[in-house]
């Protein structure tokens, strides 16, 4: 069988017999078309090849001038202001990288092995859960560099699997419980009592984050249509002058159905706040004496002294986030609908953190039908 392609006297560059085309092999690709056009011109081709290969020279150029440390600095500065992840996700990035990745700072990216990754983990004087997190934001690192920078040919965290350890044991109420508090802090007659009843509504209506609930405002509710449009979280930097900063991520600004009944709840609060002679803030969760949202702490302190006094399990703020979830899943709804409300990217990070609930459940309703036997 006769060759189909012959050479010519340039390197990489092939006519073909029959039709008196050109084609380019680079880089590991065959190219026969130009802005999809065939190439009969020998010195468009060679024009061409000798254009790729610059390009390939530059990319290759930059791509060894890339140390680690240049390159983390820009994916901080592009995570802050260009992906707008939360003021703690960033901190997070940060905190990680003084404490471990810095380790990696003189290593060029483009150059980065699969081995160098896996001595780096090995060698960590940490915990395997804080390992498992040190890798979880090294890989979205390198995946910023394949993707946005478009300098690595070899994924060198591909295959890296993360440490199984133990899941501690997510604290949430149970039905019981959670009624149990709402029917002793209904009684009490007084503001923080009532700033409390509000939170534990939202967290147990929305299934948000708790930064999320502390950054909600009367603006965001929607009386006609009831819905609560959860567009920001509470900003944690103190030195910043914005009360507010961006959710978690970019799916976790969403709009959520919620009942009527909520909606007059927080129409009562409101009222509430005008009937106390209060110049009321956009924001639902203000601290009016001292011009400033509530804080964390002193919201959690509160928190805390009514779950004591209610006689019900101390779990954190966050933990009601918890709490929706399993009540909904007690209810009998799919974790698939249920991601969504909570503003989960992925449906298998929803799988990843409580499908051992949907597993529990499961054995629990399978266990109810032994009373026919």
């Amino acid at each position: 069988m006769k060759k189909a392609y012959e050479k010519t006297r340039y390197d990489n560059i092939y006519r073909n017999i029959k039709n008196n085309n050109y084609i380019i092999r680079h880089n590991g690709t065959t190219i026969s078309k130009i802005d999809n056009l065939k190439i009969y011109d020998i010195k468009v081709a060679r024009d061409y090849k000798s254009k790729l290969d610059l390009n390939l020279k530059k990319i290759e150029k930059a791509a060894n001038s890339y140390t680690f440390k240049y390159l983390w600095n820009e994916y901080v500065n592009y995570c802050k202001n260009v992906s707008k992840l939360a003021y703690n996700t960033i901190k997070k990035k940060k905190l990680f990288y003084n404490c471990f990745l810095h380790e990696l700072d003189t290593f060029r990216v483009s150059e980065l092995t699969k081995n160098d990754i896996i001595n780096f983990m090995d060698n960590l004087i940490t915990t395997d859960k804080q390992k498992n997190e040190i890798l979880k934001h090294l890989k979205a690192f390198i995946t910023w560099c394949d993707l946005e920078k478009e300098i690595i040919t070899i994924n060198p965290v591909k295959g890296i699997k993360s440490i199984k350890v133990p899941k501690v044991e997510m604290k949430y109420w149970s039905i019981n419980e959670f009624t149990k508090f709402m029917n002793y802090i209904n009684k009490q007659q007084n503001d923080k009592a009532y700033r409390i009843k509000i939170l534990v509504l939202l967290e147990l209506h929305l299934g948000d984050r708790i930064g999320e609930t502390r950054a909600l405002t009367w603006s965001s509710i929607n009386e006609e249509k009831s819905t609560i449009r959860i567009s920001h979280s509470i900003n944690y930097d103190e030195k910043s002058n914005n009360l507010l900063s961006s959710t978690k991520t970019y799916s976790s600004d969403r709009i959520v159905d919620v009942s009527p009944k909520l909606i007059s709840e927080l129409k009562k609060y409101k009222e509430y706040l005008i009937e106390q002679q209060i110049n009321i803030n956009d924001l639902i969760f203000y601290n009016y004496r001292i011009n400033k949202p509530f804080s964390d702490v002193a919201l959690r302190k509160l928190f805390y002294k009514y779950c004591s006094l209610a006689e019900v399990p101390k779990i954190r703020m966050y933990d009601l986030r918890h709490t929706y979830v399993a009540l909904m899943m007690n209810e009998g709804w799919e974790l698939y609908h249920i991601s969504k409300r909570i503003g989960h990217c992925n449906y298998s990070t929803t799988v990843d953190k409580y499908g051992h609930l949907e597993s529990k459940l499961r054995k629990k309703i399978a266990q109810t039908t032994d009373k026919y036997l």
